[in-house]
């Protein structure tokens, strides 16, 4: 793979190995990037470029299709790529800087089994409309056989739209052949399907569960509990610290969650945006619970004879203090259902939960979004911290799910 070396100014210095060459098997080039883009002092659009150009230069030496004069090499004009030579440009022109791990390693899994199959070896300019809209028609489980679900198909959508976006953005190609193709949308038997899925509990349900969760270790009854009260995503919780709580104020602050890099492997990072930082209310009795379980872990920290949380102090862990996986949580959700007969919502279920939870206490919509740190009401991924008083009274109707107070808590 090619590389690139900085001359100064706007000279770059491209190099590759030439697999026909046993010895001295570098190539070089000296390019100068565009003023245009120098100026825009964007390090999006340098990288870019540096990314397509080190791409053109490698493909070049690699056919030999360069020529010798004295020291430097000259490339013939030549932007032609094909879809399996232009996805690597993406990744490290756009990919690796702007899609978190865990969004980078789903879109990259549909790359490797859907779409390099299908368009590997297609130039990318002779890629069209029409072609893309058959392909479309006629995807299937790769599993079954059976038709594909909507939601797939928008992923496999989204992660097209981003290649060809920005190959039509950096004019590797004339026309962008997305533009035409439909996205994806669930028929009225999906919207039906999807409408019957239970997406969340209901007071008297989380009443229900708040004793059942009594079955479980106390890491896993204190995290879930939380998760239904706080309406945290599940790497969010995970992520959280002693030090990240202020039991004087009833509040757990959030600033950074449990993922997975592209790689697959579990990675503490910064929270989607700026705005999901802040702090969130929660009932005094949960905080109680906390306070209690805080001395029980340290405890058993003092009694660990090899800790591998360095300075890390992440409430919920797998041991040893190592954080979990995100999909450990979702697992262990899915058996504690299963194994008390509770209906079946998913992990993620229980952040719509605390919105309903307010509802039923009377809570307007607005409170509703404040409390779940949503920016807009139609989205669930962007927080707000800006009213927290009106979120605390917006929660004091749920310090009677207290479990203590309840005829058969333990």
């Amino acid at each position: 793979m090619a590389w690139s070396e900085h001359l100064g100014g706007n000279k770059y210095k491209l190099v590759e190995r030439d697999p026909s060459k046993a010895s001295n098997p570098k190539r070089s080039i000296t390019v100068e990037m565009p003023e245009e883009i120098v100026r825009s002092r964007s390090e999006k659009k340098k990288n870019a470029w540096l990314a397509i150009e080190e791409e053109n230069w490698g493909e070049l030496v690699r056919t030999g299709q360069y020529k010798n004069k004295g020291k430097n090499k000259t490339k013939s004009k030549s932007n032609k790529l094909t879809f399996a030579d232009f996805v690597p440009v993406w990744v490290r022109g756009y990919a690796d800087q702007n899609m978190g791990g865990k969004t980078l390693l789903n879109t990259m899994n549909i790359v490797d089994s859907r779409l390099i199959p299908e368009f590997g070896d297609t130039w990318m300019d002779e890629v069209t409309t029409l072609d893309l809209v058959e392909w479309f028609s006629t995807l299937k489980n790769l599993k079954n056989g059976n038709p594909l679900a909507t939601n797939s198909k928008l992923n496999i959508y989204k992660a097209l739209r981003s290649i060809f976006d920005k190959a039509f953005e950096w004019k590797v190609i004339p026309l962008n052949p997305m533009e035409g193709v439909d996205r994806p949308s669930a028929s009225k038997k999906e919207k039906k399907a999807m409408k019957d899925v239970k997406k969340n509990y209901t007071k008297a349900e989380v009443a229900e569960l708040l004793l059942a969760l009594y079955n479980l270790p106390t890491h896993w009854r204190i995290y879930f509990t939380g998760a239904m009260l706080g309406g945290f995503r599940r790497g969010e919780l995970l992520a959280v610290e002693w030090t990240d709580l202020d039991y004087d104020r009833c509040a757990i602050y959030i600033e950074k969650q449990i993922t997975v890099d592209k790689d697959g492997q579990k990675v503490e990072s910064e929270v989607k945006t700026v705005e999901s930082e802040g702090w969130v209310p929660m009932p005094e009795w949960y905080m109680a619970e906390l306070k209690r379980y805080e001395r029980q872990w340290r405890k058993e920290k003092l009694l660990c004879k090899k800790w591998l949380g360095g300075d890390k102090q992440y409430i919920f862990h797998g041991g040893k203090g190592v954080m979990y996986y995100p999909s450990t949580a979702t697992g262990t959700w899915a058996k504690f259902l299963e194994r008390n007969k509770l209906p079946h919502v998913k992990l993620h279920g229980l952040r719509h939960t605390a919105g309903t939870l307010l509802r039923e206490n009377g809570a307007d919509q607005r409170t509703i979004q404040t409390f779940l740190r949503h920016t807009k009401l139609e989205t669930t991924n962007r927080y707000t911290h800006e009213s927290e008083v009106v979120s605390r009274v917006a929660i004091a109707p749920l310090e009677e799910l207290n479990p203590k107070r309840m005829q058969f808590a333990p």
